[in-house]
């Protein structure tokens, strides 16, 4: 997706489009000159965002006209979004120093934030789709297949799947300018936190279980 052949001509009016096309020389740009520009408002609308992509993939399909309820989720996850990508952050920092890596918790909060600007895009096609088909129309998707009657519903699933892979290629380049690290080891330092978790609550609910559950 990135053109290493030419050099972009970025400044601080265009960074929005260059972090999708040129996202190296963006971040070199970024942290040489405004580091911090963005970071809080760029976490609240890229928890907006994935608080409507969480009512899409709901269970069960509701009706599309729940505007208040939308509204609710924009608030709230919008108002707590800062805060778990702050935590995104801070754990991607102690992979990465597994990793001897020597980016800090700053640099990765930055990385993060532009890394959130397809996602904040997706909300022109996640809040469309949630006011049409409805929450958890995403498991629709699969359940119904591909055919003339959802193609609407399918161009908008397909366009935000696109937007979230671009998010973690951003953040993956991102990782490799802050940390000096290869690809490889860049989607190691993505991937590691969530293997720590994910081990650590497989561990916790082990011993819970050992112990007789919660009774």
């Amino acid at each position: 997706m990135e053109n290493t052949a030419t050099t972009p001509n970025i400044n601080a009016s265009n960074l929005w489009k260059n972090i999708l096309f040129h996202p190296t020389a963006t971040f070199k740009y970024i942290f040489e000159n405004q580091p911090k520009k963005s970071v809080f408002i760029f976490f609240v609308f890229g928890g907006m965002a994935s608080g409507v992509g969480r009512l899409l993939d709901r269970n069960s399909l509701d009706g599309s006209d729940d505007l208040p309820q939308l509204l609710i989720v924009l608030l709230i996850s919008g108002a707590l979004g800062w805060i778990s990508y702050y935590l995104v952050a801070y754990f991607l920092s102690i992979a990465g120093d597994i990793l001897k890596g020597k980016a800090s918790v700053e640099d990765f909060r930055t990385v993060i934030a532009w890394a959130l600007v397809p996602t904040i895009f997706s909300l022109a096609v996640v809040i469309p789709q949630y006011l049409i088909y409805g929450g958890g129309s995403n498991n629709s998707v699969w359940e119904n297949g591909f055919s003339i009657d959802n193609t609407g519903l399918i161009l908008l699933f397909l366009i935000a799947a696109i937007l979230k892979i671009w998010m973690v290629f951003i953040l993956v380049k991102g990782v490799v300018f802050i940390q000096k690290f290869s690809i490889g080891k860049a989607l190691m330092n993505v991937v590691l936190p969530f293997v720590i978790v994910a081990l650590f609550i497989f561990g916790l609910l082990a011993i819970i279980g050992a112990l007789g559950g919660f009774n």
